[in-house]
């Protein structure tokens, strides 16, 4: 099967994984098959053709899966931290907790909450392309 991975975050194990959104869709493109099947007058259910159909149908079941849910969230922030200049960590204040929240506060206002949907929209075209040669192999 071909794969097309995204970072995830797996709270099982407590690290970062590649995750394949592949098996995800190729199994949403056959359910919409088997209801095109059932319904063939739907709009709804219209079984993708084209390249242009595959990828308004990659964005939206993308979307309906994995869009702002927190299983599929992760915070990319920069590493190492270095905040500007002189708005360092004072180490003289290393006892005081509300310099200690100060600092990591910055910190994470130079993150960026992402999530699957938006890694796979940065890649769309080649997502369906991948996705298109997969059913074309089945």
């Amino acid at each position: 099967m071909k794969q097309f991975n995204v970072i995830n975050y797996n709270f099982n194990a407590r690290k970062f994984e590649p995750y394949d959104v592949i098996p995800y869709l190729v199994h949403a493109y056959n359910n919409r098959v088997e209801k095109h099947n059932e319904l063939p007058e739907e709009e709804y259910w219209k079984v993708p053709q084209t390249f242009d159909e595959f990828k308004e149908f990659v964005q939206k079941e993308s979307q309906y899966q994995f869009w702002s849910r927190c299983e599929y969230e992760i915070i990319l922030g920069p590493w190492p931290y270095v905040s500007a200049p002189n708005e360092g960590y004072d180490t003289s204040k290393e006892n005081d907790v509300e310099a200690w929240k100060e600092h990591w506060k910055k910190h994470l206002d130079s993150c960026d909450k992402w999530d699957v949907y938006q890694q796979i929209m940065m890649n769309l075209d080649l997502v369906t392309k991948t996705l298109m040669e997969e059913l074309n192999d089945n």
